[in-house]
């Protein structure tokens, strides 16, 4: 952990072991974004308490993720001043009115596409597409259209995503909690975002079948994730594509057959066929969310295969594909968001998963950092070093 502000970092241990409480607000700490591709800043800020159907959750870890980052530097339009974090677990510390199905003291992970369960996408088996809350979350609300925390000075903040999982407490909407089985914080919140969307892009999405052929474009926190997913479903070849060296070792501890380090796309295509006798792979995932990635995917496919992409790219972006080989080898070009997950059930099977050995998530974590510490862990995952950084708060 790199060194940082000592009596910042313990008036934000004394926050996190014992929330000052009040008639109606919290006082916590949390990171702050108050401009675009300006450093984050760790300020106290008060949290109103919770209302009808939501709760207080006092956070124990957050991964850092590059959706995140999208936010900073304004590839993802959100309202200023705003709390950051959407990959989170805690621990319920108060409970609304109405709330039920949630006690005091639940570890609960956290989840950033809240599901109605009554809409079209719900009733379809689709909750991860719920269409009902995501205008006001876009726009840095809560589900009922307000704001709950203000600074020192009184300006409102916005929220991320009704959970904004960088900070030591979070107001949140129960339908966005998730109590999970006896696993590690850490490993409850990278189930929360990364390891859903890597994991359920291949078993809910691509269905990937025993036997099957693999290349995943990106080996980061996603990428691994993905891989863990091949792994379950028996995948016999899984090639991984990335242009940091370091990631070679990493991504065949996690199951990686093959991985092919180059930044020269061209050469990427040729790599995957080559692995394949020439045929081209049953399935490829973009891990990344780059058009230049996105617009090869259908060139590393055998006939009738299926490209999925996963990372999410800016706002706005476009990629072209040839017509005539789309439709007559019948490939199949698809998105996945937040692994198709029903996260109520999908959230404690990657948990338990997790405790039987199959998904090996603790191993995606290599560096914990402390909340002040939050520009030295987006550096870190801006260097591509990492598997996946996470803050804990104790």
């Amino acid at each position: 952990m790199a060194t940082s502000n000592t009596s910042l970092e313990v008036r934000i241990r004394q926050f996190s072991h014992g929330v000052a409480l009040h008639s109606d607000a919290v006082q916590i700490y949390a990171a702050v974004l108050r401009a675009v591709n300006a450093p984050l800043s760790v300020e106290s800020l008060t949290l109103a308490r919770p209302r009808e159907g939501e709760v207080l959750v006092e956070m124990k870890a957050s991964g850092v993720c590059h959706s995140d980052w999208h936010c900073v530097t304004g590839d993802s339009v959100i309202d200023l001043p705003a709390v950051l974090g959407h990959e989170g677990s805690g621990v319920v510390a108060e409970l609304g009115p109405g709330v039920t199905g949630l006690a005091i003291g639940d570890h609960v992970a956290l989840s950033w596409i809240p599901a109605c369960g009554a809409c079209r996408e719900c009733e379809r088996g689709s909750p991860n597409l719920c269409q009902t809350h995501l205008p006001n979350l876009w726009a840095g609300l809560m589900p009922d259209g307000t704001r709950r925390m203000v600074d020192a000075s009184g300006k409102p903040v916005f929220h991320l995503a009704a959970i904004s999982t960088w900070a030591t407490h979070s107001i949140v909407p129960a339908f966005s909690c998730v109590k999970m089985p006896d696993v590690p914080f850490e490993i409850s919140a990278l189930i929360g975002c990364g390891v859903t969307t890597g994991v359920g892009a291949v078993l809910k999405k691509a269905k990937v079948a025993a036997g099957d052929t693999v290349a995943i474009f990106g080996g980061g926190g996603v990428g691994l994730s993905t891989v863990m997913g091949a792994v379950l479903a028996g995948a016999s070849r899984i090639v991984v594509i990335d242009r940091n060296p370091d990631k070679d070792a990493m991504c065949r501890s996690f199951g990686a057959t093959d991985v092919v380090i180059t930044d020269d796309l061209t050469d990427a295509v040729s790599a995957i066929r080559e692995a394949t006798d020439g045929r081209g792979v049953d399935h490829v995932f973009d891990a990344v969310g780059l058009a230049s990635i996105e617009s090869v995917l259908l060139d590393c496919l055998a006939p009738a295969g299926t490209a999925v992409l996963v990372g999410i790219p800016s706002n706005g972006t476009a990629f072209e594909v040839d017509a005539a080989e789309f439709i007559r080898r019948e490939k199949v070009l698809t998105g996945s968001i937040f692994g198709s997950a029903d996260t109520a059930r999908d959230f404690v099977d990657y948990a338990q998963r997790y405790l039987d050995g199959r998904l090996p998530i603790d191993r995606l974590v290599t560096e914990r950092y402390r909340l002040d510490e939050i520009n030295e862990a987006c550096d870190a995952m801006l260097s591509g070093g990492v598997g996946r950084g996470v803050i804990v708060f104790d």
